[in-house]
């Protein structure tokens, strides 16, 4: 059996899927991928990486201004899952 490939959106590495978190942008709320709708993957290094916010504000279409909001999501999700 194969394993998938897929690129962080941050550092654009490589990763087998299974080592990455995947994401999504849904009902204005960044949350942990629901199985329907478009996502992105976030490797682990690069979750505290000041540079992720503004990737994933970039992904969603999202203002400069959001990027409090994603930074508070980003470490709500690692906490809580």
């Amino acid at each position: 059996m194969s394993n998938p490939m897929r690129m962080c959106i941050v550092c654009r590495d490589r990763f087998p899927q299974a080592q990455l978190i995947r994401l999504q942008y849904k009902d204005s709320v960044l949350v942990r991928f629901c199985g329907v709708g478009r996502s992105f993957y976030l490797c682990p290094n690069c979750k505290e990486k000041p540079k992720a916010s503004d990737c994933i504000a970039r992904i969603c279409k999202l203002d400069k201004k959001h990027k409090e909001m994603i930074k508070f999501a980003l470490k709500e999700i690692f906490l809580y899952g």
